[in-house]
């Protein structure tokens, strides 16, 4: 895939709320990590890149839920 069918796929898949998710998730998870998860057992807990990782999906997934469930709301 050359670079500009890559970025042609961004450009038509990320809206701004998904970037929004992308951070706050980013932001929550790395916070929830230093708080609880830094000196846990659990490898999901201790490691901060599977955490990081876990809270972009979260965030990504949740900001696409709530926008497109209201832009088909709008459209009723």
């Amino acid at each position: 895939m050359s670079n500009s069918k890559f970025f042609l796929f961004l450009k038509k898949n990320m809206r701004w709320y998904h970037i929004i998710g992308i951070f706050l998730g980013a932001l929550f998870s790395y916070i929830y990590w230093l708080k609880s998860g830094q000196f846990s057992d659990y490898i999901l807990k201790n490691n901060i890149f599977l955490i990081l990782l876990w809270g972009i999906i979260i965030g990504y997934v949740s900001f696409d839920i709530i926008f497109s469930s209201s832009r088909k709301i709008k459209k009723q």
